[in-house]
């Protein structure tokens, strides 16, 4: 059976954020610069640097607080707070000045304006609407809704599951299974999970029993061609 013939029995697709639907403009460790800059004062910021801190951060709690902190008793912000402290640990902030620099990120980061919208993104999603069942799978935390709202994304989404809001987290077969269960297709193998994350969106979601399409320009060996997409504008043609 072709990949179209697959794609045509999919009643739902879900689509990840981040990279996907909406980028960091010019970057977290750029943004993360110009705030220590603006409200501390702290100048010669090695960008390469904070992104180095940042990746391993991310990647340790991620281990430590997985979802957030959704199941280890942490907000979101708390998560964000360990991780801004590790990102600056080479500049000897003081434990004041980290608790301003992190409220500050976390609220900076909830503007729409320091997010980028796919240029594609409005068109595609306009146009599979009518056609399927629209939602969002992300591992993200409380911003997400009004962050979608301020690009005007939130009208075509049916639901949005995010760790905060159901507990579950991506590879977690529980997220796509909710997904499933709120677009109500008949099973999981009905539902396009689009992503750009190797381990989570697609290893995750093809665990779960559901088809994926993974955004990327790059090749991967161990992937199938036939399931990757360079751009969003594909979709248009692959659900028409």
């Amino acid at each position: 059976m072709s990949a179209k013939s697959i794609l045509k029995h999919i009643q739902a697709i879900t689509f990840d954020v981040h990279n996907v639907l909406l980028t960091v403009r010019n970057g977290a460790p750029h943004q993360y610069a110009r705030l220590a800059r603006q409200h501390l004062g702290v100048e010669s910021i090695d960008e390469s640097l904070l992104r180095t801190n940042f990746i391993q951060a991310f990647r340790t709690l991620n281990i430590k607080h997985p979802g957030y902190g959704v199941r280890t008793n942490i907000t979101s912000r708390q998560w964000w707070t360990f991780l801004i402290e590790y990102t600056f640990k080479d500049y000897h902030l003081s434990s004041e000045q980290l608790n301003k620099l992190s409220l500050i990120i976390y609220d900076e980061f909830a503007k729409g304006e320091l997010w980028v919208k796919h240029p594609e993104a409005d068109e595609v999603l306009r146009e599979l609407k009518p056609k399927k069942t629209l939602g969002v799978i992300s591992n993200f935390d409380e911003r997400l809704e009004s962050l979608l709202e301020q690009h005007q994304l939130r009208q075509y989404f049916q639901f949005i599951l995010t760790p905060r809001n159901c507990g579950a987290y991506k590879p977690q077969a529980d997220i796509f299974n909710r997904a499933a269960k709120l677009a109500q297709v008949k099973s999981n193998e009905h539902l396009c999970h689009i992503g750009d994350d190797v381990k989570l969106d697609y290893q995750g979601g093809r665990a779960a029993g559901c088809h994926v399409l993974l955004l990327t320009k790059d090749e991967h060996a161990d992937i199938d061609r036939s399931h990757t997409i360079s751009s969003l504008k594909e979709l248009i043609n692959k659900f028409s």
